[in-house]
């Protein structure tokens, strides 16, 4: 199995975009990419457009060689409606998404009709995503049932996807924010994966849209992942916008080390900088005031 994660919040963007090739079959979740339209009340910066741009390429790349996308919901770094990547990458593809229809809320259903009305004129094949199983040869792809986005459901929900090739199992959560619910972890627990890509706790937002309580209930379920033989966590998205995140999970980093698991943001998985852009969009303002030039046609994927 080869993962590759090509947009990553330790990359300078908001994305969890990750593309899986086996020797049955490639596979890209969330295809899509989107920057903050405000952080410390700035527009974003020169080279956040910049890396904005430079992601959306690599995942155009990637996801037009794809023979399967899941879409695991519809916020704009998780999909994109053909603003920034065109929707010819879903040409001839058999596309998995996130039920538009139920668990779902307001925003999330309008975004999936305008999207799926666009989808369904070139896909090859269109399915509901939660609770699949799709075997190929040796690879088995699950999909969990629908889990909330975060704390509660208030921005809805997504789904958690689990790749087995045979020898290696990888798991990607999507967004719950931690995790901080038994039923976002459960699923994890239940596969029992060798790698998990995790959307680590929004400790960004910790006190306001946060609670202490979430982030210590997302550490202990961080520990009881680790304790059922997971080889590496990938901790990033949400996380890697706190600029203290190492300080914020020091107990799961010296919880893992202990016990020989490796834990690690994106950016470290692909052996490349750690650029937390967003995260110090202050700094770079006061480097070099320049806010990037953002075309029109995809101000609306700006994601908050």
């Amino acid at each position: 199995m080869e993962i590759k994660l090509l947009a990553f919040d330790s990359f300078g963007v908001r994305s969890m975009s990750t593309f899986i090739q086996t020797r049955d079959v490639l596979i890209h979740i969330d295809p899509a990419v989107s920057l903050a339209p405000q952080r410390y009340k700035l527009p974003p910066h020169r080279r956040e457009v910049e890396r904005l741009l430079e992601c959306a390429r690599e995942i155009e790349k990637h996801a037009r060689d794809a023979e399967i996308i899941i879409v695991t919901h519809y916020h704009y770094d998780h999909h994109d409606p053909g603003k920034l990547i065109p929707i010819e990458i879903y040409r001839n593809k058999i596309v998995y998404i996130k039920d538009p229809q139920n668990k779902i809320n307001r925003s999330q259903m309008q975004r999936a009709s305008r999207f799926l009305s666009l989808v369904k004129q070139v896909a090859k094949e269109i399915k509901i995503a939660e609770g699949s199983v799709i075997t190929i040869g040796r690879t088995t792809i699950k999909i969990s049932q629908a889990v909330p986005h975060g704390v509660n459901d208030r921005l809805g929900y997504v789904v958690e996807v689990s790749i087995h090739d045979g020898e290696m199992k990888i798991l990607y959560t999507s967004d719950v924010e931690g995790p901080p619910l038994e039923e976002q972890v459960k699923y994890i627990l239940e596969e029992k994966p060798d790698i998990v890509i995790l959307d680590g706790p929004m400790t960004y937002m910790l006190g306001f849209r946060y609670s202490k309580k979430a982030l210590e209930a997302s550490i202990q379920n961080i520990k009881k992942i680790i304790d059922i033989g997971v080889k590496t966590i990938v901790i990033d998205h949400h996380f890697m916008r706190d600029i203290k995140y190492r300080e914020r999970l020091g107990d799961v980093y010296k919880y893992a080390e202990e016990r020989g698991v490796k834990v690690m943001c994106a950016a470290e998985f692909m052996n490349r900088p750690i650029e937390m852009l967003e995260a110090l969009r202050d700094k770079l303002y006061q480097e070099e005031n320049a806010p990037g030039n953002i075309p029109e046609n995809i101000k609306e994927i700006l994601e908050e």
